[in-house]
């Protein structure tokens, strides 16, 4: 079974690079690599989960991959939680809602004789909001159920280990308790993988026996501290997931063609930056 992960793709409804990369995806993906399924780790797109126009746009690019495709949100889809989120865009039952109108359910599990996917929706964790208690009532039910022996492939917007020691502006991974949490309840079952994105940067890191695999971005690179996220990989491109007689292995891809794009170059975002530092 091949599986293909993108993230942040971070689609406007008026187009330019970030557009020009993903329909160079689509193609590469469509005519080379042909993957059974396509999971997209959020943060579709470009930045405010309340411009409709943004979301019906991406969603009728999205729609040109040829493979079955499953969504689960980021920040820039429905908000984030805590006092401090990015921009001041907080995670809400309105914007949940909307999201989950175009791409369907927030969660999800979807099962395939090679292993069982499933889908959490990270940005309700820690947020207080039923839709969170109904999250995790979900996830015990699902963990409890699933059979024995199968490998389980789990995807989520931020990254479920901490991400660094030190202190950050603003969330980057699902927290202590989310992940302490979360861990105790798959501590059951055969984790093999866990995605994530949020980063736009690649790492590949060893989790008992699952890997821990943050997916680059397709839109654009941020800024790093190197000594803060070690062994990551600055480029844009997607992952690519193996599983094969109960083994996972994934590896990072590249696009052929694609421009490697920052900030500077996806004017929405550099000038929310821009208006955020001014403050």
């Amino acid at each position: 079974m091949k599986i293909v992960q993108i993230s942040d793709t971070h689609l406007t409804h008026t187009g330019g690079p970030t557009e020009d990369g993903f329909r160079l995806l689509v193609k590469h993906l469509n005519e080379e690599v042909r993957p059974d399924l396509v999971v997209h780790s959020g943060d579709i797109v470009v930045l405010h989960p309340d411009d409709a126009a943004d979301r019906t746009h991406s969603k009728a690019l999205v729609d040109l991959i040829e493979a079955p495709l499953l969504v689960v949100p980021g920040n820039h889809d429905v908000g984030q939680p805590g006092l401090n989120a990015w921009a001041g865009i907080n995670v809400t039952d309105e914007r949940v809602a909307a999201h989950e109108a175009v791409w369907g359910p927030d969660h999800w599990r979807h099962d395939d004789e090679a292993a069982v996917l499933l889908g959490i929706n990270s940005e309700l964790l820690t947020s207080d909001l039923q839709r969170e208690a109904d999250q995790w009532r979900w996830l015990e039910k699902t963990l409890a159920e699933l059979p024995v022996g199968v490998p389980v492939l789990l995807f989520l917007h931020k990254p479920l280990w901490a991400v660094t020691d030190g202190p950050t502006e603003h969330q980057v991974d699902v927290g202590p308790v989310a992940r302490d949490r979360l861990l105790g309840l798959l501590d059951g079952v055969e984790l093999r993988a866990v995605g994530s994105g949020h980063l736009h940067q690649y790492r590949q890191t060893q989790r008992d026996q699952a890997i821990e695999v943050w997916a680059p971005a397709t839109a654009f690179l941020v800024p790093s501290e190197d000594d803060r996220l070690p062994e990551t990989r600055h480029e844009l491109g997607y992952v690519e997931y193996v599983v094969d007689d109960g083994e996972v292995t994934a590896e990072f891809r590249t696009v052929p063609g694609m421009p490697q794009l920052t900030v500077e170059d996806v004017p929405a975002i550099a000038e929310a930056i821009a208006a955020m530092t001014a403050e």
